[in-house]
């Protein structure tokens, strides 16, 4: 049995998260205990215990100490069950992150599935199910993973009730490279308010309008608004993309942000035009989020480099649970203006 400290690093959940894909990916028998120690509620919490669920009902096997609060947990997968999932997370509990778990172990076993998850679309620190249509979505398309990603109804904080399905398809896992940046052709701005009033999306694209401007890119920008009424999102909600196509790979990359009570919606403007500038004005080709993200797929297809505009939190705390899972030594050299990420 392979032991993974939950307190590493920054000690958060996603050490938990990527146990559990390498675990369903490999069958190993993997403990983790300290679960989310550094944090203030520690243990685990309604989606991380989603996460070894699900993973049981694809796969099957054994999960000890699976308890919203547990420190510890011991969970071994087996084989594949079945190739459709509808899963209700039962609060506001990230569907991205939970995505990003199961994703790579299926593609690795080369599953095909259809998922239904309920739960928050576009949550407070997690990706947005826009970034992860274009960001994660053209990302993996590069290691063989197709994905289609449909929301068919946003959920928010603290109700979720939010809905998305996904199918899955990866006849193998392949192996490339990311270090060569490359010239943009398009920003992908797509704004999202439901049940609220139509001046906030306005006022947090002229936000990013005027800032990419600033740099002269206002003639790349290609823009999208969504309005969705009851029927489509449950309860009010914002969010906002800012993602730019590399010419050379077609992956996009950048960030996003949510609306907050109180918080206006410049400021959501800001936060996302900011996020794209930081990989934009860097050297990398992966933007700060796709820098860990990345880490499964590369390391499950037998190795291989990127660039990252910075060395992230995440990305240790995700290179150590694949040193010690999958034994995968890796490298950090820093460059003028990026990182680059070698896994071995």
């Amino acid at each position: 049995m392979i032991r993974i400290d939950g307190s590493f690093g920054e000690g958060g959940g996603q050490i938990l998260r990527y146990a559990a894909c390498f675990a369903a990916a490999t069958s190993k028998e993997i403990e983790v205990y300290n679960i989310r120690a550094k944090r203030p509620n520690p243990g685990l919490r309604p989606q991380h215990l989603a996460v070894l669920k699900i993973m049981k009902q694809i796969f099957g096997g054994e999960i000890l100490g699976a308890r919203v609060g547990s420190t510890k947990v011991i969970f071994k997968f087996g084989e594949k069950r079945i190739n459709r999932l509808v899963y209700n997370i039962g609060t506001a509990g990230s569907i991205t992150l939970i995505l990003q778990s199961i994703i790579p172990a299926l593609a690795y076993r080369k599953i095909g599935m259809e998922i239904r998850l309920i739960g928050g679309t576009d949550v407070k620190w997690s990706p947005t199910t826009d970034y992860m249509k274009y960001a994660y979505a053209t990302l993996v398309e590069k290691f063989g993973v197709t994905l289609d990603i449909k929301v068919i109804k946003r959920g928010y904080y603290p109700k979720g009730g939010g809905m998305v399905d996904v199918t899955i398809r990866s006849d193998k896992l392949t192996s490339t490279n990311l270090t060569h940046r490359g010239e943009i052709d398009q920003i992908k701005i797509v704004s999202v308010v439901s049940n609220l009033p139509r001046h906030i999306a306005e006022r947090q694209i002229s936000t990013v309008k005027r800032i990419l401007t600033e740099y002269g890119l206002g003639d790349m920008m290609d823009i999208e608004e969504d309005y969705p009424d009851r029927r489509r999102a449950y309860g009010p909600g914002v969010s906002l993309v800012v993602v730019g196509r590399n010419k050379e790979y077609k992956i996009y990359s950048g960030g996003d942000s949510i609306g907050e009570k109180g918080k206006p919606a410049e400021k959501v403007g800001e936060e996302a035009a900011k996020r794209f500038l930081d990989w934009y004005q860097s050297k990398a080709v992966l933007d700060i989020f796709q820098s860990d993200m990345v880490i499964p797929y590369i390391a499950l297809s037998g190795g291989g480099e990127y660039t990252a505009p910075n060395f992230s939190p995440h990305m240790k705390s995700a290179l150590y649970v694949t040193k010690e899972i999958l034994g995968r030594e890796y490298e950090i050299i820093q460059e003028e203006g990026t990182y680059k990420i070698k896994i071995l």
